[in-house]
């Protein structure tokens, strides 16, 4: 999330440096997320076969080894092969934090558990909101890469390690360590199952489009500095958070399904919406409004992939994390060719309607296990 943020932040300026336009600097995602798909795939035989805790600290290494990459990048080429590190930081660490979060928690507090990651993930954006201005002020935007995205990751590899049961979980002994292809037909057999996958890519899509290119949108459209831009980035991460906690703690009041479906259907209104308000804080309220809803949905939305089949909980959520990675790269590649082909408007007006796209998806074709 950290290194999502700070690119998105920082696309134009990444761009002046290397002599490319916003469209293509966005293009730096790319790579990262086709090899977050390859990894998140490959990770589902991973979790059958290691142990969860020691995947975590992978990833959370080859995060440090990008902020590092992106900081010394000598011309775009370097750039995008080191940020492209991400993609494999992002499969392992997401993967392995929900898939411990089912492993150590009872279904009663898996809910508020998985939203107070959704949580912590956004709460990156939080910190660099406060933080990116005043570093790139220092060093421009190489600084942010070393001064907050290796400490952060390098923190949280710390507290891994040092928090995280060592044997807690035993892969070899579980019944999750059912063979992969008897994994991969058990989710391929529930219409559920991949329902909630192809939602999930629509809505990522979607988002990770509108994250990638916001910043830019609000600098271009509304002529906002950098850190005028990090404030608004700081209330919408804000609202995100409150979401996803919010959420957590309803799911099994509510429900998951319809906290998936509700935000999500009004989030791709909101998306449509605010690129189309003349009035800069009109339109950053609306956009705020639609973060609220989509940390609502981000949270619902994988207690409910969680729980479609709990004997494949590792398969289950290395597949989604795959699908989350092919969203972004659908997104950001297509938000990219919108942005070149017909301006800001058109664009966020297709990411609107893959939003609401995926509305559809989850509420007519998926069940949430625990209330049907």
């Amino acid at each position: 999330m950290i290194s999502g943020m700070l690119s998105g932040l920082q696309l134009i300026d990444i761009g002046e440096t290397f002599n490319v336009t916003v469209a293509i600097a966005g293009q730096i995602l790319t790579l990262s997320f086709v090899i977050s798909v390859i990894f998140s795939l490959l990770t589902s035989i991973l979790t059958l076969r290691y142990n969860h805790k020691l995947l975590l600290q992978i990833g959370l290494t080859a995060y440090a080894v990008s902020a590092i990459g992106c900081f010394m990048a000598p011309n775009f080429t370097t750039m995008v092969a080191s940020y492209s590190l991400t993609g494999i930081g992002y499969a392992l660490t997401t993967t392995m934090v929900f898939t411990l979060a089912a492993d150590l928690f009872p279904v009663e507090k898996r809910g508020a558990v998985i939203g107070w990651i959704i949580a912590g993930m956004s709460g990156s954006y939080i910190v660099g909101a406060i933080v990116v201005p005043y570093l790139q002020s220092i060093g421009g935007w190489r600084g942010t890469f070393i001064g907050y995205m290796l400490p952060s990751t390098v923190l949280a590899l710390v507290l891994a390690t040092t928090s995280i049961p060592r044997h807690e979980y035993d892969p070899q002994t579980s019944s999750k360590s059912s063979s992969l292809k008897e994994s991969f037909k058990e989710v391929f057999s529930n219409r559920s199952a991949i329902s909630s996958l192809v939602g999930l890519l629509f809505a990522m899509a979607a988002w990770q489009a509108v994250l990638t290119y916001f910043s830019s949108f609000f600098r271009e459209w509304f002529n906002l500095t950098i850190s005028e831009a990090s404030i608004l980035i700081l209330f919408a991460a804000t609202l995100y958070t409150f979401g996803g906690i919010a959420s957590g703690r309803m799911v099994n009041r509510v429900g998951r399904k319809p906290l998936t479906v509700v935000p999500i259907l009004i989030a791709g209104i909101a998306i449509i919406t605010y690129s189309r308000l003349p009035n800069v804080m009109l339109s950053g309220v609306i956009f705020c409004v639609g973060c609220l809803l989509v940390g609502m949905m981000d949270a619902a939305s994988t207690n409910l992939i969680v729980e479609q089949l709990p004997a494949f909980v590792g398969v289950m959520v290395s597949l989604s994390r795959a699908v989350t990675q092919f969203g972004f790269s659908v997104g950001s590649s297509l938000g990219g060719v919108f942005l070149l082909l017909y301006g800001y408007q058109d664009m966020f007006l297709l990411l609107g309607s893959l939003a609401i796209a995926s509305a559809i998806v989850f509420h007519f074709f998926t069940i949430d296990p625990l209330t049907t």
